[in-house]
């Protein structure tokens, strides 16, 4: 179990680098009070996008992604997109739990 717990750890390290990644882009948005991500779920990433991702991903070590030198093309896009959906949403819960207070 402890090789498994390792595993699911990493991905999830990975996952929040790809969050990352994808509001450096402007695809999602981070609340700047609440340090929260959102805004995805609702639009599709496209082709453009997915061009300069792998462009930015073979760039290596000396690129915006160097985490993503060591996963394989297929994951790395696997990855963006579980960022992506995961944190769906069309603005931070914790200002719009404020502004309905």
């Amino acid at each position: 179990m402890g090789g498994m717990k390792e595993m699911m750890i990493e991905h999830q390290e990975d996952v929040a680098l790809a969050s990352d990644y994808l509001v450096n882009k402007g695809v999602l948005q981070k609340c700047e009070y609440h340090g929260e991500i959102f805004g995805g779920g609702a639009w599709k990433l496209e082709g453009e996008f997915w061009r300069t991702a792998m462009a930015d991903r073979n760039r290596g070590d000396t690129g915006p992604v160097p985490w993503a030198t060591k996963i394989e093309a297929r994951e790395y896009t696997d990855l963006l997109k579980e960022a992506y959906e995961e944190h769906c949403g069309d603005e931070c819960s914790y200002c719009a739990k404020l502004m309905a207070d």
